[in-house]
């Protein structure tokens, strides 16, 4: 089994002895963006459908930009803001991994091959292939993604309402509730989380007692998922203990999870409920909720929801957090006078509907001010996530050329084998999807001033290079062969190359690769650096003869050659600085 550990980003960027006060200054020196939610009326090309692309997607690829051809910026929200279908429910496609006997034996229910796996008893948690499989059916939805915001709100509610370390059942449910709420009212969102088994057990809210209450959840639902903790929000610690009072007696049946067919399904436990009224501060208008018996204890969850949301700073923090997560972490004065209030103003005019402000964000001046485009680094998954959707890949095993086992191309479990690994690659550089370092989400979201620089330090920007050199030169690895060898998915160079307007002309190979891969433009020492790579001493008739030789008569030997070419090419952009920026 591979290592997902959580790599601690806060304590290795302060192991770098940065100058917090230099990036402060730097940040601050920025242009100050006068611009607010103005309607955008500019230049609408390919520099400004990128990056709105960028900034809505799971990892850009060409074929997004290519959906926006003869689109206006409305036409294209419009295609933006188009919810995707329900993702089918993954099923058993890792028998390979694990027999019936050893799922058994280790206290697990078999699932046959292709049959649904995410309603199945849960007596003894998941086996590890199971665990695995989720994983890749969740990442495959996201590279394989329309020309959708969908999954990257998805991405955005699970860093606002980060929970993990759940059983496969727990998670599906969560993340299919993260995805059926996104173009919902977040109002809806908080209240189905609030219930969500995952949530339920990560912040204990499963276990909290009347007699001694637990404050985990209580505290979260104010200080990270609908008020914040900014200055102006001035919830109390006796705010905090009468929610959790009020929310005591929420469980989810355990005999749905471990015994049943079908999903996780909540109880509200009367006789372990608070009865007695709950009395909040002056922050929500010194707001009395009634205590209720029986069955109508569910109804404090109506009532306290309706306080948290008619509060002034609740959308006031929504905003701030949708601003830092798809425009720009800093937020100023000016940005929050021309920004952030009017998003806000939206956002409760719309019932709390996040997609309103957002939309209003993304087609606005400010938006598309020139300073914010390529200004925030990658995280690990548009970093990955961009290599998968850009590129075909095939097969390929490196040490004897053959040797595939079925399992890696079988129709039934070509995707498990193909996209598992990305939880790995992606933990290894800072981001382990399924797994939040805390009930913060992860610190490029929302830790000052650092931000997205958090993803960069010493460790993850080697290892960072180090995949990328491997996905340029062998390919993302699959697994061993049956008989020796490791099995890769490796990109074919030539077929992504046959696809550009002049293939076989190596200055115009090199900058429309540029213009397909990279969201920043590069030097033209850069270029005439990766040209050189190329070409290897070569003219550049060389290129243009090795590929027009190799398309009118392919063999082998010609294959070989153009593709150690074009994988000068590959590597040489895959580890410049500009592959990280978007």
């Amino acid at each position: 089994m591979q290592n997902t550990k959580n790599i601690d980003l806060v304590a290795q960027f302060r192991k770098e002895n940065v100058d917090f006060s230099k990036i402060e200054k730097a940040r601050a020196s920025r242009t100050v963006v006068n611009t607010g939610l103005e309607a955008y009326t500019g230049t609408w090309g390919t520099a400004q459908k990128k990056h709105l692309l960028n900034r809505v997607l799971t990892g850009y690829a060409n074929r997004h930009l290519t959906d926006l051809n003869n689109l206006s910026l409305q036409k294209s929200l419009d295609l933006i803001f188009t919810p995707e279908k329900q993702p089918s429910v993954p099923v058993n496609d890792y028998d390979y991994e694990i027999t019936k006997e050893e799922t058994e034996k280790q206290g697990h229910v078999y699932i046959e091959p292709g049959k649904e796996y995410v309603f199945a008893p849960e007596p003894n948690g998941s086996p590890w292939p199971r665990h695995q499989s989720h994983d890749a059916w969740l990442f495959r939805n996201m590279v394989q993604q329309s020309t959708s915001v969908h999954w990257r709100m998805v991405f955005f509610l699970h860093n606002l309402l980060a929970a993990g370390k759940g059983s496969v059942k727990m998670l599906y449910q969560h993340y299919i509730t993260l995805f059926n709420t996104s173009f919902e009212s977040y109002k809806t969102t908080i209240y189905k989380i609030t219930l969500d088994p995952l949530m339920l057990d990560y912040l204990n809210l499963q276990h909290s007692q009347k007699n001694k209450p637990d404050e985990n959840y209580a505290r979260e639902l104010q200080e990270l998922f609908t008020v914040g903790k900014g200055p102006k929000s001035q919830f109390t610690e006796q705010d905090v203990g009468e929610m959790a009072r009020l929310l005591v007696g929420w469980q989810f049946n355990n005999d749905s999870k471990n015994k049943m067919t079908g999903p996780i399904t909540n109880i509200f436990n009367a006789w372990n409920h608070d009865t007695s009224d709950k009395q909040f501060s002056a922050f929500y208008g010194n707001r009395l909720i009634k205590g209720r018996n029986g069955q109508d204890g569910k109804k404090e969850l109506d009532e306290a929801i309706d306080m948290l949301f008619s509060t002034n700073e609740c959308a006031l923090y929504l905003s701030r957090r949708l601003y830092q997560f798809f425009c720009y972490p800093i937020i100023n004065d000016t940005v929050e006078k021309n920004v952030i209030v009017p998003m806000a103003d939206l956002l409760r005019k719309n019932n709390y509907e996040l997609k309103v402000p957002l939309r209003a964000l993304l087609g606005s001046a400010h938006f598309y001010d020139n300073s914010f485009y390529n200004s925030m680094i990658k995280s690990p998954l548009e970093f990955m996530f961009g290599f998968y959707k850009e590129f075909d890949m095939n097969l390929f095993n490196n040490t004897t050329g053959g040797d595939i086992p079925k399992r890696f191309s079988d129709p039934l479990t070509a995707n498990f084998y193909k996209f598992k690994n990305l939880q790995w690659e992606m933990s290894n550089i800072g981001l382990n999807y399924t797994d939040p370092p805390s009930v913060s989400g992860w610190p490029a979201y929302y830790q000052e001033p650092v931000f997205d620089l958090f993803w960069i330090n010493s460790d993850t920007i080697a290892k960072r290079s180090n995949s990328a050199n491997s996905i340029a030169k062998w390919g993302a690895w699959v697994g061993s062969g049956e008989v020796k060898g490791n099995v890769h998915n490796q990109i074919d160079k030539i077929k992504f190359v046959s696809s550009l307007k002049s293939p076989d002309n190596i200055d115009l190979v090199i900058d429309e690769t540029v213009e397909r891969i990279m969201s920043a433009p590069i030097s033209a020492k850069a270029k005439a650096r990766i040209k050189s790579s190329v070409l290897g001493g070569n003219a550049p008739s060389y290129y243009t003869q090795l590929y027009q030789s190799h398309m009118s008569k392919q063999t082998e030997e010609t294959r070989s050659i153009l593709s150690n070419r074009l994988e000068n090419l590959f590597g040489a952009l895959f580890q410049m600085g500009e592959i990280h920026l978007f």
